[in-house]
């Protein structure tokens, strides 16, 4: 049977019509939005289509979009209203605590002190990653300084660090607690997530894998409105073995975009489907076409 089709058009009013809701001008704001949305850029849209809270700030001054996205940043993070780190496809994410047990059940961590050597085994984190972990974990909180200092020395680029610092964030092993300031410049202070969230990491615990990339993917698809299964496993880098069982929870229904012939298959959710495409409504007969009054 053919798929249903869904115009580029309404996609696009789909996500305007998100973000119109919105005009963020305090801190408080910006955590409704994130809540709201469950995840999102914390400054510039990005990968996936997902916008940023630059999208949505109230200002048209790019100095103040900085100056407030980074006191709010700062502040909601640090008090642990949110989640503030490198998360998708390592640009700063901002994710609600409403969805970052289900973000942490994917990460391939238990809640187990050597989770690090296992990812380390298999692959997935680098030697340096591994070390600086390590020393996070044994004297943290710990700030970039003190890291930079240990790991790379005064001469030494920093480029491997804060690689190593995004790998680590990545995979919810470390998290920003609070950042330093001193002599004009600032760092972060980091310590292991598990130590900084561990309601989190227990709430994890009880997730499956399965459902905890439906109930992301069904977010996602309630923020962009449809995304192809291909535009999902790169953007939350998931192995293809998961993606069915997550369109399962989720409940997607494919759709052509644009309902053209060769045009890519889609997911969406019934219920944006239903919002993107409204019944037509019937137009009225014109005066010409209406029937003549009895004489």
């Amino acid at each position: 049977m053919p798929l249903p089709g869904l115009r580029r058009i309404d996609l696009d009013r789909h996500r305007r019509a998100l973000l119109r809701r919105f005009a963020v001008r305090t801190e408080a704001q910006c955590r409704r939005f994130v809540d709201a949305l469950g995840f999102c850029y914390a400054f510039t849209a990005g990968p996936g289509d997902i916008p940023g809270l630059f999208d949505v700030i109230g200002t048209r001054s790019v100095d103040r979009m900085w100056s407030w996205a980074w006191q709010w940043k700062d502040a909601l993070a640090t008090r642990r209203r949110l989640f503030y780190g490198r998360v998708l496809r390592r640009k700063p994410t901002y994710i609600s605590l409403a969805y970052l047990p289900h973000f942490y059940a994917l990460s391939g961590n238990v809640g187990e002190p050597d989770d690090y050597l296992t990812a380390y085994e298999a692959g997935r984190l680098s030697a340096l990653a591994r070390e600086v972990y390590e020393q996070i974990a044994r004297a943290g909180p710990v700030n970039t300084w003190a890291l930079r200092r240990r790991f790379i020395g005064t001469r030494g680029s920093g480029n491997r660090l804060h690689r190593a610092l995004d790998e680590l964030q990545e995979r919810f092993f470390i998290a920003k607690v609070a950042e330093v300031e001193g002599r004009g410049n600032y760092a972060f202070i980091w310590d292991a997530f598990s130590r900084w969230m561990p309601d989190v990491v227990r709430q994890a615990g009880g997730i499956r894998s399965e459902d905890a990339a439906g109930a992301v993917l069904r977010g996602y698809l309630k923020i962009v409105g449809a995304a192809s299964p291909r535009q999902v496993e790169e953007l939350f880098r998931w192995p293809p073995s998961l993606l069915p069982a997550a369109a399962d929870r989720a409940a997607v229904v494919p759709v052509d975009l644009d309902g053209t012939s060769g045009a890519e298959s889609v997911w969406t959710l019934p219920d944006v489907l239903r919002a993107m495409r409204p019944p037509a409504r019937s137009r009225p007969l014109t005066r010409s076409r209406r029937s003549a009054p009895a004489r």
